[in-house]
């Protein structure tokens, strides 16, 4: 009898440290779709419904903390043991907003005359690679500004492939596109260029062109270049992590000479692509090596 009856409390004992809870915005008190939520420094987490809502079980991360990162918010870290011992008080967790200084950049941008487009990014005719990549992940390519001049970002596009063979464990992704300025003292992505929340949705399992209209969003181009920001979005989380799951359609890639593109999982520190994300084509004869790089180009338009 003890046996049975302990057959039956132990799926109830197991989830009893799921933890879930609300995100909202402190100033509309709105509840906030499509955030990150993870465990620090671990490529383990999640992002919130389109009502704020997510869940995940948290039992066996009790020293490490919760980090929660949406674009125009201030990132928040969380004690995951705080969490589940007060987890009442956390059924809602509120974010505070920081448009405040990117308000100043946007009124200067908009000021400004311009003039013809120009296309910058990587060359076609380099496309290589498709690869599918976990959900909350973030790739940063740096594209140079070769002309030194400041601009305005009015177009990206980037390319998705098909992904042949859909298993078990393959989800169908959104995008998220990001701009940060490239910090050339810690050779990386320094500070966001832009709040806006631009989320694409692809057209399915197919091979496609993706491209959003920027030019309503006085998005800066420096004088140094920019670094465009490809995030995996899921659409329909469920409960707990979601770092099993391989996203379709696949980004497509390109082979680089130089190492320009780095990787974060939901808003932890960036990782510049080490040597194994290195590719090796043989040239009449010779090996050479390459970086593995998503195909982006942009539209600029300089200042006159």
């Amino acid at each position: 009898m003890r046996l049975i009856l302990f057959l039956f409390l132990y799926p109830i004992l197991s989830t009893a440290q799921v933890f879930t809870s609300k995100l909202k915005s402190a100033e509309k008190q709105e509840p906030l779709g499509y955030v990150n939520v993870s465990i620090l420094d671990k490529k383990i987490g999640t992002n919130t419904n389109s009502k704020g809502e997510f869940s995940l079980d948290l039992e066996k991360y009790k020293q490490d903390s919760l980090l929660i990162s949406h674009l125009g918010y201030e990132s928040k870290k969380i004690s995951i043991g705080t969490l589940l011992e007060q987890a009442q008080e956390y059924q809602e967790i509120y974010l505070e907003t920081t448009y405040e200084v990117m308000d100043e950049v946007v009124l200067q941008v908009k000021r400004k005359k311009y003039g013809s487009k120009h296309r910058l990014g990587l060359r076609k005719k380099w496309f290589s690679s498709k690869i599918g990549v976990q959900f909350g992940m973030e790739q940063a390519i740096y594209i140079p500004n070769e002309k030194e001049k400041k601009g305005k970002v009015e177009e990206v596009s980037f390319w998705v492939g098909e992904q042949e063979e859909l298993f078990y464990n393959s989800k169908l992704t959104w995008f998220r596109i990001k701009f940060y300025n490239y910090d050339e003292d810690k050779d990386e992505p320094g500070a966001l260029l832009s709040y806006e929340n631009l989320v694409i949705k692809p057209d399915g399992n197919t091979k496609q062109q993706l491209s959003i209209e920027l030019s309503k969003f006085a998005i800066p181009f420096l004088k140094n270049g920019i670094c465009v920001v490809i995030e995996t979005i899921n659409p329909n989380p469920t409960e707990g992590s979601d770092n099993q799951f391989m996203t379709y359609p696949k980004l497509i890639y390109s082979r680089e000479k130089n190492n320009r593109a780095w990787m974060s999982y939901r808003g932890n520190n960036w990782q510049h692509r080490s040597k194994k994300h290195r590719v090796t084509k043989t040239v009449l004869g010779n090996e050479k090596k390459f970086y593995l790089t998503p195909v982006v180009k942009i539209k600029v338009r300089y200042e006159k």
